[in-house]
């Protein structure tokens, strides 16, 4: 009972909209396991209803655009109900897409307006083109003619394809990240109780980014390659340069740049042996953590009690690994029960952006197994928890 009572409670805080109701209604039928992975929700759930990625005609002087390049382990979505693009299952091959969203105009950073019934350029982002790519083409796009960064954005567990590109639209905006921004997006179902799909479904896409990665290390318009991880994404992160690691691929482990990890999800044992393995490469990673992040110390409960690296506050276990790490238990909790600290805070997100420039400056691709690296600059603020799914429709804060 107090197990209900725990997830009754987390549910009426970040549940908005009938997905959040479906799903909680459902889960309670599949007894305490899947109350326990409740406490797991990051605010938006999978349901029948329509998606955030329907088409809207872009109207002239009326937001600004951001185009995306999305890769995806997931199968194309039916057409029914529309606005997904791609569905929570495993596709039988990498997928490749261009979106282009709109973001409204005097949209607060930090804010990540939606209505999947009434989308509005005026007030909501949306989607305004989208078409399928061949992998030559994606090469091709990301070969561009001038050279710039990429940005790869993985999101957690309980995220369907439209929020993760809701998302990383906004991300991208705030941050005001001018180079190629790709959205590595895992076959996630997007339902509270579906933990366990979704954690095989990350170990299922380990190759399928490794290739990614591999794939824009050696083109020559790419000078390098920054990542952002969060939740559940950082377990796909980890496992997906470890092989990289085993595999001594030093071309793409020397183009790699910034490493965000924000409220990862990994059992911090787990965590340890990871980073072992990826030596140097520590040194570029920061994690972002909170003791009283709620999703995470259920997660700490379904898996035996062990914490997770990103509940994790006593930094220096993370600065003897090597890597940068900041506490962000004194920052306000915004919506998620504490998953999702600082994503709404406009000034943070700006950080984040003038920390990936400074990182561009800082380290020459090929310095990484060359010569060692830097550690990490303190100067980045905490970022928090930056990638939480979208509810059904209505504000993000």
């Amino acid at each position: 009972m107090a197990l209900r009572a725990q997830a009754e409670a987390f549910s009426s805080e970040v549940g908005t909209g009938s997905r959040q109701e479906n799903a909680s209604a459902q889960l309670y039928s599949r007894g305490r396991a899947a109350l326990v992975g409740l406490g797991l929700v990051l605010a938006g759930c999978a349901g029948p209803g329509r998606g955030l990625l329907v088409p809207v005609a872009a109207e002239p002087g009326i937001g600004h655009a951001r185009t995306i390049l999305a890769v995806t382990t997931r199968s194309p979505a039916s057409d029914e109900p529309p606005g997904y693009l791609f569905s929570g299952e495993r596709g039988d091959a990498t997928r490749f897409a261009s979106l282009t969203l709109s973001l409204p105009p005097e949209r607060a950073a930090g804010s990540a307006p939606t209505d999947a019934d009434h989308p509005d350029p005026a007030r909501h982002i949306v989607l305004t083109a989208s078409r399928g790519l061949e992998r030559a083409e994606f090469t091709a796009l990301a070969r561009g003619p001038v050279r710039r960064r990429a940005l790869v954005f993985t999101h957690g567990y309980n995220t369907q394809f439209d929020a993760a590109a809701i998302r990383f639209a906004q991300i991208v905006d705030d941050t005001g990240f001018e180079g190629l921004p790709i959205l590595f997006s895992w076959p996630s179902r997007g339902g509270i109780s579906d933990y366990g799909y979704d954690k095989d479904s990350a170990n299922y896409s380990r190759d399928a980014m490794e290739n990614l990665l591999a794939t824009l290390a050696r083109q020559p318009g790419i000078s390098g390659i920054d990542i952002f991880a969060h939740s559940m994404g950082n377990w796909l992160t980890m496992e997906t340069l470890r092989q990289l690691a085993i595999a001594r691929d030093q071309k793409t482990l020397s183009r790699l740049g910034t490493i965000v990890l924000a409220a990862p999800d990994v059992d911090m044992d787990v965590f340890r042996t990871q980073i072992a393995r990826l030596g140097p490469l520590a040194a570029h990673m920061v994690v972002y953590a909170s003791k009283d992040d709620y999703a995470l110390q259920l997660s700490r409960r379904l898996f035996g009690g062990k914490i997770r690296a990103g509940e994790n506050t006593d930094l220096a276990q993370f600065r003897a690994l090597g890597l940068a790490a900041h506490d962000l238990s004194t920052v306000e909790g915004g919506i998620g029960r504490n998953h999702g600290k600082a994503f709404g805070d406009g000034a943070t997100i700006a950080q984040i952006g003038a920390t990936l420039s400074a990182g561009q400056s800082a380290r020459p691709a090929g310095q990484l197994l060359a010569g060692g690296l830097q550690t990490l600059g303190q100067s980045m603020s905490a970022i928090g928890e930056a990638l939480l799914p979208l509810p059904a429709q209505g504000e993000m804060r």
